[in-house]
């Protein structure tokens, strides 16, 4: 029985040694941080560096455009069931779709319930 899983737990095993390895070699091999005064000097011309340039800063523009993908994507996985709609009836797919786009829906008012779309 152990040798049906057989490759797929040496190919379980090889993913995860990738992914150490790599992790593991970019650390040693990678280019060490250090942050002194000299770094924040500014070169050659322009201004002396003010404030730290790592403070937080807002995401709700980031957070309205992954929405937007995500809700693009989504209708785009709905345009062949609507094109093909009286072929697609006689198929049984409609409890997929209405599946889906309750799952769409529901989303969409976690979205308006948090807020998420307001620009405060």
């Amino acid at each position: 029985m152990l040798s049906e899983y057989l490759p797929f737990i040496l190919y379980g095993f090889l993913v995860l040694a990738t992914g150490v390895g790599a992790i593991a070699a970019s650390s040693f091999l990678g280019p060490k941080k250090t942050f002194s005064k000299v770094k924040f000097e500014p070169y050659e011309c322009g201004v002396d560096q003010l404030e730290n340039p790592h403070r937080p800063f807002a995401l709700k523009f980031y957070t309205f455009a992954l929405l937007f993908i995500l809700f693009d994507i989504e209708t785009i996985f709905l345009l062949p069931w609507a094109i093909g709609f009286k072929r697609l009836m006689h198929t049984g797919t409609l409890p997929a779709v209405i599946f889906f786009l309750a799952i769409l829906g529901l989303g969409l008012f976690y979205i308006i319930k948090t807020k998420a779309l307001e620009w405060e």
